[in-house]
């Protein structure tokens, strides 16, 4: 167990983050998870955007019937609008506009139109694609919350940290039902309830501070995400990782039937059920 700091300062952050997990999960666009209604893959040349059903992207009702298109070459779109209905790229109101995908500089275009907003994904195996979301999704509007287990302080230890070779990565099979590959960053020895584990760790969205770690347990397709869950370990120096499994947390496949996720390495793995962190009502 971590003494370093106050328990009820740490509790209290721990409280602060599950609130700040549940706005994101509730936001109305990107990224709010709840909000995605659909996930349409981009074909050369034009791909037409609508609420009709004969277009390749598919909008909520109440979205133009014809809002335009996005010519598609080489994994690069370019919206052309024909509706006389506002649209926005990036909050400016345009006609035209060269679209980035989400691993571009700047990060991704979002097109907005009312109520709802697009923009060009690709993620792992997947195609490009365009992700719509929906603010009035009925499926965020009635979200009763992220759940979670009591706060055990017990689940908080200190890691030690291996780090690998630049450049290595680590393939994982994904929720898709391909294979995805990872940056692998080192290795992560810890005892949590009496038991040492040596955990695989991968680079981590939130930078260089952090480890990224997913693993499973025994309550994964029972009481939790059967595909796992993912943690986000602060780096205490070169060698040493603050795990606190308060903050194991669903993926967003959890909540989205329009994303994948990765899954933990088969030796990331507790034989026992792990009942800190996210859990299902």
């Amino acid at each position: 167990m971590v003494q370093s700091d106050n328990n009820d300062a740490h509790i209290a952050r721990i409280e602060a983050w599950r609130q700040d997990m549940d706005a994101q999960m509730r936001a109305p666009d990107p990224w709010g998870w709840l909000a995605i209604v659909g996930m349409y893959p981009l074909h050369p040349g034009r791909n037409h955007i609508g609420s009709i059903a004969d277009n390749d992207v598919l909008l909520p009702a109440g979205a133009p019937p014809q809002l335009g298109f996005i010519d598609f070459q080489e994994g690069r779109g370019t919206l052309q609008v024909t509706t006389d209905a506002i649209v926005s790229v990036d909050h400016h109101p345009m006609r035209q506009a060269v679209l980035r995908n989400h691993y571009e500089a700047g990060g991704m275009s979002v097109v907005r139109v009312g109520a709802v907003s697009f923009g060009i994904m690709q993620w792992a195996e997947d195609p490009y694609n365009v992700r719509v979301w929906d603010a009035n999704s009925p499926k965020r509007l009635n979200f009763p919350g992220r759940e979670w287990y009591p706060i055990d302080l017990d689940a908080r230890v200190v890691g030690n940290f291996t780090s690998s070779s630049s450049g290595q990565s680590m393939t994982v099979a994904h929720t898709g039902g391909g294979t995805q590959a990872l940056q692998h960053i080192g290795t992560v020895a810890f005892t949590l309830y009496g038991q040492a584990f040596r955990f695989e760790a991968a680079a981590s969205e939130k930078g260089a501070d952090y480890v990224w770690v997913l693993a499973r347990d025994g309550t994964s397709g029972k009481t939790t995400y059967g595909a796992g869950r993912f943690l986000h370990a602060l780096r205490l120096s070169d060698n040493e990782v603050d795990l606190d499994f308060n903050l194991f947390y669903h993926p967003p496949c959890a909540f989205c039937d329009f994303t994948t996720c990765p899954m933990p390495p088969r030796s990331n793995s507790f034989p026992f059920p792990l009942e800190t962190g996210e859990r299902f009502p």
